[in-house]
């Protein structure tokens, strides 16, 4: 063994580490003894109509209120006339039960929208829905800069008196971020508008999705994505967001604020974000009872997206583009059913009508039940176990510590109840049921206080695995400028977006998975003058003054045996140190050591205006077989080391 003064030392200074005693972290890596598998379900994500994250954020249509339902008209547009009038007429049109008429005597009545984005040359397309009523007045569609410049200006024509789609296109000339689009008509006459669209056309082309939201997914490489909620999953009407656009039902979206939805973000929109993705899509079915009709609405959910094209639904599907089945193999039975009023036993009762469903629709998929809310409850979880375990495959919990200040601490609560809660799986009648924690997140700050609960909750769900099977927190994106109630990982306005402090930690640890739990640690030792100690009298040694909440660790192996990924949180205010050997025959004479921190004061967080303020710093170390990495306070780290 090499000796521990000639081991790789590391010091990524970022502040002073406050007064008090050295400490270590002691991981001893065998690489011939395999603890455990780790899933990589551990790194998935869930996706909710929460907060503006879909409409006015991944689904890149332009315009707000685009079918004036409801208070779109109100809340959306400003009306302008001169020798003209501008007023919301109880017309139906497609789905929607109002549409906008303009009303020209000689002169320009029109509607206006601001907080556009549009970038320099780039160029954008969409339509209007015109009816003529009465005369002929032109009219004409512009885009108008922050500062009253024109940047396009297109005559939209019109044919015949019935409705039509009226499309255009123009090239932005320049970037605005707060440009407005007017359409008015000019001269004399009546006109009925209806379902205005505006979007980048590259965009439109390849599947209406936000490209710098979609690549901000994509660096998190999730094996799965829940969609689409979430309590919103509980009222989701599946069949009014499928088809034409422009035939889709508006939802205001009650659950999170009553904002307005058309739905444009459907089944099928989800699936294309799965497909670029290359991840798996956990569907969230509507179960709030037993009523036949009920089951069935989510049964024929299920049947668009698995049949065949030569079936009903199959070749419903094919009409809206998507001819080859989807294949979708994990069907979640509702979310969070008490907040519906419902008991596990009445909760119990629903599982077994839609799983036993399921199970002859979909013999290969893997069930979702919902366990308990929170982490201080069993009962519900041990009720839905007892009464329905053998229509459903994986039991989904939630674990969110509400208090920032608990960012460590609140990871051995949720230690203590998932621990308990394998340990009555395995004693069930039902041991194959696999565990998820299909939300969890420290909720209620994106500060690096979050940062850290996730390495330690990742961490946690590491070294719980196979027993933990899979996971996502939420939330996963919101706009900036919706109700702060709950933190996130990803947030965007109009134009851009940064992350929260748990974003980069979780890209970090999935580029650095491996599937063998090969050893880990918590808390540290009290230092003494010879480290090696640690590890050649481990057998014999007493460590002295073991501390909890300051460093977990776990080290984690690729199949190959060609990788080793060590992952690290410092909790604390001071400096600790984490000592690593590693033995085994399958250690390597030769590796490239490369070592990666994230670190911040724990108030400290991204902006739009600095998206960059807590960012992975990497080096390269000198690889042995003993190394030493001081971690600086608050500050989380992977080792990765590869053989050559």
């Amino acid at each position: 063994m090499s000796s521990i003064a000639a081991t790789a030392a590391v010091r990524l200074s970022r502040a002073a580490p406050a007064a008090g005693e050295p400490r270590v972290a002691v991981l001893l890596v065998d690489t011939d003894r395999v603890m455990a598998s780790i899933d990589e379900r551990i790194y998935g994500h869930f996706l909710e109509h929460i907060n503006h994250s879909v409409v006015d954020g991944l689904f890149a249509e332009q315009i707000r209120g685009c079918g004036f339902e409801g208070e779109d008209f109100a809340t959306y547009w400003k009306p302008f006339s001169d020798r003209g009038s501008v007023e919301i007429a109880d017309v139906e049109f497609k789905n929607g039960k109002k549409s906008v008429r303009l009303h020209v005597d000689g002169g320009r009545a029109g509607i206006r929208q601001g907080r556009v984005y549009v970038a320099a040359g780039y160029e954008y397309d969409g339509s209007v829905w015109v009816r003529r009523e009465e005369g002929s007045p032109q009219l004409t569609l512009r885009v108008v800069s922050s500062e009253g410049g024109p940047i396009a200006s297109v005559p939209l024509a019109l044919t015949g008196s019935d409705w039509q789609e009226v499309r255009y296109s123009f090239s932005s000339p320049a970037r605005d971020t707060q440009a407005s689009v007017e359409i008015a008509a000019a001269g004399s006459g009546t006109l009925l508008l209806d379902f205005v669209s505006m979007m980048r056309a590259d965009v439109r082309r390849d599947g209406m999705l936000r490209p710098d939201l979609v690549q901000a997914l994509r660096d998190l490489a999730p094996p799965f994505i829940r969609w689409p909620g979430g309590s919103f999953a509980s009222t989701y009407q599946w069949k009014d967001g499928i088809g034409p656009h422009v035939s889709r039902r508006y939802h205001p979206n009650m659950i999170w604020g009553g904002y307005s939805d058309y739905y444009g973000f459907g089944t099928d929109e989800f699936l294309e974000l799965c497909r670029k993705l290359n991840t798996e899509p956990l569907i969230v079915l509507a179960a709030a009872g037993t009523d036949s009709g009920q089951v069935q609405y989510a049964m024929d959910w299920v049947h668009y997206l698995n049949d065949p094209p030569a079936t009903q639904w199959g070749r419903l599907r094919a009409s809206n583009g998507h001819a080859e089945p989807y294949g979708v193999r994990y069907f979640q039975i509702d979310n969070e059913p008490m907040n519906h009023g419902l008991t596990p036993e009445k909760y119990s009762e629903i599982v077994n009508v839609y799983g036993s469903r399921l199970r002859a629709i979909a013999p290969q998929a893997r069930i979702v039940a919902c366990g308990q809310k929170r982490s201080n409850d069993m009962v519900w979880s041990q009720k839905v176990i007892d009464l329905a375990g053998k229509n459903f495959d994986i039991l989904g919990v939630h674990n969110y510590e509400y208090e920032p200040e608990n960012f460590e601490t609140g990871l051995r609560r949720i230690r203590d109840y998932l621990s308990k809660l394998r340990d009555y799986v395995r004693a069930s009648a039902r041991p194959q049921i696999e565990i998820g924690v299909l939300e969890w997140n420290l909720s209620r700050t994106y500060d690096w206080r979050a940062g850290l609960h996730a390495a330690g909750t990742l961490i946690l769900y590491e070294e719980l695995s196979p027993g933990l099977a899979m996971s996502c927190p939420a939330l996963l994106m919101r706009n900036t400028t919706d109700d702060p109630t709950w933190t996130s990982l990803i947030y965007h306005d109009h134009v851009s977006w940064f992350p929260g402090a748990a974003y980069p930690v979780e890209k970090l640890f999935r580029q650095h998975y491996a599937e063998r739990h090969l050893a880990s640690t918590s808390g540290t030792f009290r230092d003494i003058p010879n480290r090696a100690t640690f590890f050649n009298g481990i057998a014999t040694m007493r460590p002295e003054d073991w501390m909890p909440g300051t460093v977990d660790a776990i080290a984690t192996g690729s199949a190959d045996g060609r990788r080793i990924a060590i992952k690290a949180v410092n909790y604390g205010a001071e400096r600790n140190t984490l000592l690593v050997r590693l033995e085994g025959a399958g250690v390597s004479r030769t590796a490239v050591a490369r070592l990666h921190t994230l670190g911040a004061g724990l108030m400290n967080s991204a902006s739009l205006e600095h998206p960059d303020a807590i960012a992975p710093v990497s080096r390269t170390l000198n690889y042995a077989k003993d190394l030493t990495v001081d971690l600086d306070p608050y500050t989380v780290a992977v080792i990765e080391i590869r053989a050559e």
